[in-house]
């Protein structure tokens, strides 16, 4: 897996635990999904490749 494309979790906290999940892009035709966040316990904010399976939790779809 590239360097570039992993889940999101805090670089300063290590967790994923306070994330709050600002945009999100889904895999779509061979194009990676990108996510961009914020830690919301050390106001930290990142954004990069996520693997083509994932989605921020509790995101919904539309049809």
């Amino acid at each position: 897996m590239d360097s570039a494309v992993q889940l999101p979790v805090c670089r300063q906290c290590g967790v994923d635990d306070y994330l709050i999940f600002e945009f999100f892009t889904p895999a779509s035709d061979g194009v990676p999904g990108t996510v961009s966040y914020t830690c919301s316990a050390c106001d930290s904010f990142a954004g990069h490749e996520v693997p083509s399976n994932w989605t921020p939790p509790g995101w919904h779809r539309e049809p």
